[in-house]
């Protein structure tokens, strides 16, 4: 929970927001959207300049994908997609980012299978992304890009990660290759870790 608590307090100090599954109804989120795509982006280039000693900078935001990112040597893209505990969750901290519009907290638990309802979402979340067909084109100009994928689970753990094994290693899709290799994001001693997820 102490993980959420900083990322969540990111949101307010650097405008890190959080993507919700609704329309925009009371308020325009999109500026939220776009601050909390940009802050993935951001830290996963510092990331992965200081793992592979490259030097990528963000060139142009599509949208999609959320960003191309250019180093001397080549050019990548990046697309962002959140995965949430729940919808419920995901319009808690989205209705608190976003301006103008009424808090819609969660409601108080009990709460039950915690990770199992979250496995569910992140499959689902990633999955579709690596059947979407709209990503063919950035793939066949610049090669296949990176998935990031920031984890909004108020109890991820390691058991956590177990759950989302399990699970997806029994789920079917249809991978296009679009993308190089997905990783998760998420806090880790005041800093984003990214993990890189096993694509089958």
């Amino acid at each position: 929970m102490k993980g959420q608590l900083w990322c969540f307090l990111c949101a307010i100090n650097i405008n890190l927001i959080l993507i919700d599954k609704e329309s925009y109804l009371m308020a325009n989120r999109r500026p939220v959207q776009q601050a909390h795509e940009r802050y993935f982006v951001d830290q996963f280039l510092i990331w992965i300049n200081s793992a592979y000693r490259s030097n990528f900078k963000v060139t142009s935001e599509p949208n999609p994908p959320d960003a191309i990112i250019r180093s001397s040597k080549t050019t990548r893209w990046v697309e962002v997609s959140t995965a949430f505990w729940t919808f419920e969750y995901a319009r808690d901290l989205y209705s608190y980012a976003t301006p103008n519009e009424p808090y819609k907290p969660v409601v108080p638990g009990p709460y039950y299978d915690m990770d199992h309802f979250f496995a569910n979402e992140f499959v689902s979340v990633v999955s579709k992304k690596l059947e979407k067909k709209s990503y063919i084109p950035w793939k066949n100009k610049y090669g296949p890009g990176y998935l990031i994928v920031p984890i909004k689970h108020p109890w991820f753990d390691g058991e956590t990660i177990r759950v989302m094994k399990d699970l997806w290693n029994n789920c079917i899709f249809n991978d296009l290759g679009c993308f190089r290799s997905v990783r998760i994001a998420f806090p880790s001693l005041k800093k984003i870790k990214f993990y890189r997820w096993p694509k089958k």
